[in-house]
C-alpha cells in the first residue's frame, strides 16, 4: 500500500456498527493524488468538508492524507441484482462489494419483510448504499412467480407459503381491478422505486396453446402505460424487467425511467433504430445484464454467438444513440465484475467508456437524485484511490489501496481482500 500520513491515524475512523453514531466527517486534506476528470487525470490537492469533495482551502485542517502519486475515481456501482435486503446477517456480500469498490447496489426484487430488517445493514459509511424495489409486479403464471414457488420447495423464504408469497414477493396483476386492487399495498411497503415485467409483449393476446410462452408472458401492455403513470404520479422511478425487442419497444413507449435488461438473452433480439432514439430523447437508463448470455455458452455455442453478435450490435446501436448505459449484472452469487468483464470481451467500449458506466452511469441509475458517481465540486467525499492507471491497465481496478466513503477512510477487515 502506497504511503498515507501519518496524520491519518489520528482519525480513528475505524468504521463500525456503531457508525450511525459517528462524529460529523472531519475535515480532510487530500495530496499528490491524479483525480480522474472523466477524460484523464489531473494532479491536484483535494479537501472534503462536511464529507463534500471541495477545491477551497479550508480555514481548518483535521488530517493531510498523502495519496502517494494513487489514481483517484468515483466508486464502482452494480446497478442490477437481487443479492442483499434478505438476511439480518449479510455482512460477507457487503464486504464483497466494498473489498471490490462498489459502493452503490441497486436491489430489484425483494422481500419487504425481511428488507425492513436488513435494512439497518445498509446506507452508512460502514456499508454499501441500496434501493430496494421490493415485490415486483407481473401477471399471472409469469416471472418471477416459478422461481419463488420453487425456491419455496427448497426451504427459502421461511414464514412464508406459496399463498403469502402473492402481495409481498410479487404482486400479479391481470386486470384494471387487479391493479386498484394491488396498489396501494405496493406503495406501503414504501418501495424505492416501481419494478414491473414485461415479457413476450409480441405474442400477449395469442390464444393458449398458439404460443411458446405459455406462463411467460408479463403484464398486459395497457397495465403498463397505467403503472408507468400512477408511478410518476406518486414521484416514483419505474423499473422494467424486459425479454424481447417488441418489450423493449413497449418500455420506451410507455415511457418507463430504466429498462433493467438488454434484450435478447436466449434469441438474438436486434433493438430498432428508432426506438434506441427514443430512448435516449426521453433519458431512458438502460441495465446492460449482457453477461446472462454466458448461460448458453457451452450447452450451446451456435446460439451463444448469435446472441453475441446482436447484443454487441444491440449495445452499440445504444451507445451512438446516446442512451445511458449503466453496468448491472444480474447475478445472485457475483457482482458487476462479472458484467464488466463480459463487456470488455465483447470489445465495443474503450477502458474510459466502460469506467463511465460502472461509476457515473451507474450510480445515476441508483441515486438519481445524489450527487455521486464523479469526482465534481460539492459531490459527496466517496472515490478509490488505485495504484496504476484503468485507462492503461484495467487489472489496474483490482489494485485498490484506500477506500474513503461518505468522508471517512473506510477501514476493511484483515479477512478482505481485492483478488476474487
Amino acid at each position: 500500500m502506497r504511503a498515507i500520513s501519518s496524520l491519518l491515524t489520528l482519525l480513528g475512523l475505524f468504521l463500525s456498527s456503531q457508525a450511525q453514531a459517528m462524529e460529523p466527517p472531519p475535515t480532510l486534506q487530500f495530496d499528490n493524488g491524479k483525480w480522474f476528470n472523466g477524460t484523464g487525470f489531473d494532479t491536484r490537492t483535494v479537501y472534503s468538508i462536511d464529507g463534500r469533495l471541495t477545491s477551497e482551502t479550508p480555514p481548518d485542517i483535521d488530517s493531510v492524507i498523502d495519496l502517494g502519486g494513487g489514481f483517484v475515481i468515483p466508486p464502482l456501482c452494480e446497478a442490477h441484482n437481487h443479492n442483499l435486503g434478505g438476511d439480518e446477517d449479510e455482512q460477507e456480500v457487503i464486504d464483497r462489494y466494498l473489498s471490490a469498490g462498489i459502493y452503490y447496489v441497486g436491489i430489484l426484487s425483494n422481500f419487504p419483510q425481511y428488507t425492513g430488517v436488513a435494512r439497518r445493514n445498509f446506507n452508512r459509511p460502514d456499508s454499501v448504499d441500496v434501493q430496494f424495489a421490493n415485490g415486483g409486479i407481473t401477471a399471472p403464471l409469469a416471472h418471477p412467480i416459478p422461481l419463488r414457488e420453487r425456491l419455496l420447495g427448497f426451504g427459502a423464504y421461511p414464514g412464508f407459503t406459496r399463498e403469502t408469497l402473492a402481495d409481498h414477493a410479487y404482486f400479479t396483476v391481470a386486470t384494471q381491478e387487479d391493479l386498484d386492487r394491488i396498489w396501494p399495498i405496493a406503495l406501503s411497503y414504501r418501495p424505492d422505486f416501481i419494478k414491473i415485467f414485461i415479457m413476450n409483449s409480441q405474442d400477449h393476446d395469442a390464444p393458449p396453446g398458439e404460443t411458446d410462452y405459455e406462463g411467460e408472458r408479463g403484464l398486459h401492455p395497457d397495465l403498463v402505460y397505467d403503472l408507468v403513470e400512477r408511478s410518476h404520479d406518486h414521484g416514483l422511478r419505474i423499473f422494467a424487467h424486459i425479454e424481447t425487442a417488441e418489450d423493449f419497444r413497449l418500455a420506451v413507449q410507455a415511457g418507463v425511467d430504466v429498462i433493467a435488461h438488454l434484450p435478447g438473452r436466449r434469441l438474438p433480439e436486434p433493438i430498432a433504430e428508432d426506438i434506441a432514439n427514443r430512448a435516449a430523447e426521453n433519458g431512458i437508463a438502460v441495465h446492460t445484464t449482457a453477461v446472462l448470455a454466458n448461460r448458453l455458452r457451452e450447452h450451446n455455442p451456435e446460439g451463444f454467438a448469435a446472441v453475441r453478435s446482436v447484443q454487441i450490435a444491440n449495445l452499440n446501436l445504444l451507445y451512438r444513440a446516446g442512451v445511458t448505459l449503466a453496468i448491472g449484472s444480474d447475478l445472485y452469487s457475483a457482482d458487476s465484475r462479472a458484467e464488466a468483464e463480459y463487456l470488455r470481451e465483447l470489445d465495443i467500449f474503450s477502458s474510459r467508456e466502460l469506467l463511465e458506466m460502472w461509476t457515473e452511469n451507474c450510480a445515476r441509475t441508483v441515486f438519481p437524485d445524489r450527487k455521486i458517481g464523479a469526482l465534481n465540486e460539492g459531490y459527496e467525499t466517496s472515490f478509490l484511490v488505485l495504484d496504476g492507471n484503468p485507462l492503461e491497465d484495467w487489472s489496474a481496478l483490482g489494485a485498490i489501496n484506500l477506500r474513503v466513503k461518505d468522508g471517512y477512510v473506510l477501514e476493511l477487515g484483515e479477512s478482505i481482500h481485492t483478488e476474487d
